[in-house]
Formats: structure tokens, sequence, C-alpha cells
């Protein structure tokens, strides 16, 4: 206590905290940037949303927040002073952390453009090199995130931040070594519960999931006063290691915790609604989504939810979905494949070209829930053949699912260890 670092790694470990544990969840959401292309036909061009003209020119189409005099102040100030890189690092942030709570696309963009007098430049400041890899890894450019944090973890090896944005880039793209590296570079600037909950899911991975979770859960049990940020975080991990271990009870539990600290935190949401579902209750997961369809992440979760349950609002909420999809398509993003293969196999029920997007999302990115989906999509286009890399990757790990093993099994009994 009263170490300013600590306290400062704290406060920027929820900023960055969002993919160390699946990051799904991961962590981190659909964020706007699903294409049309995965929804048509294999062969089809995208079609892009046809532009909306009110035909009333006081029609009210969308409704903002006010901005933050401090915020408008800080944005006047450096239009005045262009070099000023504190408030340019500053104003960044705060459009990140928007995009983090609000899954909108359209933060990064901003943030990147107050960037954009560093943005290109080999050695930006340290400062703006750590929001500038945040912004390549939200955006899945995992190569140049990892470049930009191996440079600046060189320069500023005590910076917590981007040791814990290090290790999540490492553990997408399955660079464990280098993942365990960043974790253990935290533990002597941040508590024993920052670096347990940055090691939980290497340890998981390879096939520690019991141990991880153990200890774990002791730190929190211990920390119940502690930052709640980081218990919330914790609260998360200690969900994703339940549901590895199958205990969808305790799974539940620590999600219902870390949504009672943060009821705006969209990942735990997002997560507990993937347990609702994958348990037979897509009516919780959608009354859970419910209301908040403004996030991308939550209404492709909720369109799920209503299209398996056959509910009253399945049609309205998978039409705005597509509305979003030819939105996204016409920006020419495609970004989230993992999403995008859930709903071609969910919703279009075509497990081909779910298997060839899974398959896809594999090559860019390696967690535990792009193996389950791409051997659920594998499953029910009963193609063995597709699921092999991830046949290869448990073994090769040694990682232990619940689910991921039961996909297997019915894939391929012998691969079950």
């Amino acid at each position: 206590m009263g170490n300013p670092v600590r306290g400062q790694t704290r406060r920027d470990t929820r900023r960055g905290r969002r993919k160390l544990a699946v990051l799904a969840a991961g962590a981190v959401g659909l964020a706007g940037a699903l294409t049309a292309a995965a929804f048509l036909a294999p062969d089809r061009a995208a079609v892009a949303a046809p532009t909306y003209v009110p035909a009333d020119p006081g029609q009210i189409v969308a409704t903002v927040p006010p901005r933050d005099p401090s915020e408008v102040a800080a944005r006047q100030a450096l239009a005045a002073a262009p070099d000023r890189v504190e408030l340019a690092v500053e104003l960044a942030r705060t459009d990140i952390e928007r995009y983090r709570r609000l899954s909108d696309p359209r933060y990064l963009g901003r943030a990147q453009a107050t960037l954009g007098r560093w943005w290109k430049l080999a050695e930006p400041p340290p400062d703006v090199l750590l929001l500038r890899a945040t912004i390549e890894q939200a955006i899945h450019q995992f190569p140049e995130a990892r470049a930009d944090l191996d440079r600046l973890v060189q320069r500023r090896p005590d910076d917590a931040q981007a040791q814990l944005t290090r290790a999540v880039v490492a553990t997408i793209t399955a660079d464990y070594a280098a993942a365990r590296d960043s974790c253990r570079a935290v533990a002597p600037l941040a508590g024993p519960i920052v670096v347990a909950t940055c090691e939980a899911p290497l340890d998981a991975i390879a096939g520690e999931a019991d141990l991880a979770y153990a200890r774990l859960t002791r730190l929190v049990g211990a920390g119940r006063s502690g930052d709640a940020g980081v218990r919330g975080w914790a609260l998360t991990e200690l969900a994703e290691l339940a549901y590895m271990r199958g205990d969808t009870d305790a799974a539940a539990a620590h999600l219902a915790g870390a949504l009672a600290l943060d009821p705006d935190d969209a990942y735990a949401r997002n997560l507990l609604a993937d347990l609702l579902m994958a348990t037979g209750r897509p009516a919780d997961a959608s009354r859970l989504l419910a209301g908040r369809d403004q996030i991308d992440s939550h209404l492709v979760r909720r369109a799920i939810a209503e299209h398996d349950r056959r509910g009253p609002d399945a049609a309205r909420l998978v039409a705005a979905m597509r509305d979003r999809i030819a939105a996204a398509a016409e920006r020419g993003d495609r970004v989230h494949l993992r999403e995008e293969a859930r709903f071609a196999l969910a919703v279009d029920l075509d497990a081909a070209r779910a298997v060839r997007i899974a398959r896809d999302n594999w090559s860019v990115q390696k967690e535990l829930a792009d193996a389950r989906l791409l051997a659920e999509a594998a499953v029910a286009a009963g193609d063995r053949d597709a699921a092999q890399p991830v046949i290869a990757w448990a073994r090769a790990t040694g990682v232990r699912d619940a689910t991921l093993d039961r996909w297997l099994a019915r894939l391929r009994p012998e691969v079950v260890r």
C-alpha cells in the first residue's frame, strides 16, 4: 500500500484486463466488426446496407450523451498545442475505455486519430507505443501489437500494463513462454492476485486447471477488501477455470459476483450468457442481455438465444444483427471471426461455412473458446479432419477442458486423453 507504482498498476490493469482469460470472451466482444459475407451464401458478395434518410427533417435518429466539459477543454487544448503528447495519450485512453465498455469500434478510430501525430513513428513515446499496441490488439493485428510490446518492455521492463498486455497477446497467439515471462515480470509491481490471475489461464492450458483454480480461490478469498477492478477480473478468470472443470454452478456464481461489482462488465455478462446457453437456458440468457442491444457482442448472443428458444424477439434481433453486419461489411471490417462462425452455426445452420470461418479464426487466434468452436463446428459438419489443428494443439499443450473433450470425443474417441 502507498506504492504509487502499484496503485497505478491496479488502475491500469482494469484497462487492459479483458483478454487475459480467454479473452471471449474475451475478453473481448463482437465490437461491430462482423461481415455480411459470413451470413450470405459462400460465393455471394456482401451487400451494403441502404442509407437511411429520414422523411421528417426533425426526426431524432440517435441520441448521444453530452460531452464531458473537461474532455472538451482537453481537446481544445490539444488543438491549440498539438505536440502535447500527454493530452493526446489521456484522451486516447478515455476513448479506448469507452470502446471496451460499449464495444463500439468507432472509439478505437477516434483514439488512433488522436494519436495520429505519433502513430507511424518507428519510436513513438512509450505511452503512445502502449496505446498503439492496445489498439492493434483490439483489431486483431497481433504481430504488430507484439512487436510494439516487445519494443516497449525492452525500454520499460517495469511497465506493468505493458507486461500484462504482452501476456494477453502472447496467450492469444499461443506463445505461452513469453506470456508467462510477462506475468512474472509483473510480480514486483503488483499484488499476488494480479500475478495469479495473469498466470491462471497459462496453467490451465498446460493441464493444471485444478491447481490454478485452488490458488486463485485462496487469493480472492483473502483479498475481499481489495481493488474492485482486480477482484472482478479474478472472478471472471475463476469462472473460466470452473467451466473448464465442468462446474457450471461455480462458474455462474463467480460471474454473478463479477457483475455485482460492475454491472456494466460486458465481458462477464457475455460469459454468463454463453454459460446459460450452453446449459440449455436460452431464455435466461436473453433476459440477462435484454435492454443492452446497443452493444454488438450482447446483441449477437441475444439473437442466438432468442433464435434457439423461438422467442418473440428472434426475428427482430436477427434482423438487427444482420443490419449491423451489413454496415460492418460496408466499412470493410472482418475482425471477430469467432462470432461470425458461431452465428453461422447457430442461426444459419450452415455447419460447412462455420467450419471454414472457424478455421480462419484459428489461424489468427488460439484461445480455448476458439478451440471449442472449431471442434463443435467440425462435429456439426461431420468433418473430422477440420478439427485436426485443435487436436494437435490439445495434445501439445496437455489442456483438459470438459467442453472441448466432449466435442473431440464425438469426432474421434481415441483422442480423448
